[in-house]
């Protein structure tokens, strides 16, 4: 049997390689961000704090990583999901056209 809407089937698999990069991305910044913000002299002058505690920009960035890796999660599982959503569709319309087949032979 032919392959249908293949476009669609494009579609499906870069939202899957899309929602994996939002993933990788969103664990890239949650080890970095601490890193980069654990110099609180630039960075937190940089948002306005003049005075700060000793140590503060590594809590604001294991706090903004955290924040940031559970946003790609999310993100990333949603692209994901729509992504195989895609696959699931063409799946029931594939499966309805071959239950259809054999009542259009009959008449």
């Amino acid at each position: 049997m032919e392959t249908k809407y293949r476009g669609l089937r494009i579609i499906g698999f870069l939202l899957k390689i899309i929602g994996i990069l939002e993933l990788i991305v969103g664990l890239f910044c949650a080890l970095v961000l601490p890193l980069v913000l654990s110099d609180s002299h630039v960075s937190l002058f940089q948002f306005g704090i003049q005075d700060y505690f000793p140590a503060s920009g590594l809590v604001l960035g294991i706090i903004t990583g955290i924040i940031i890796f559970l946003v790609g999660l999310v993100c990333g599982l949603l692209t994901f999901s729509v992504g195989e959503l895609f696959n699931v569709v063409l799946a029931i319309e594939e499966n309805t056209r071959k239950a259809g087949l054999p009542s259009q032979k009959q008449d």
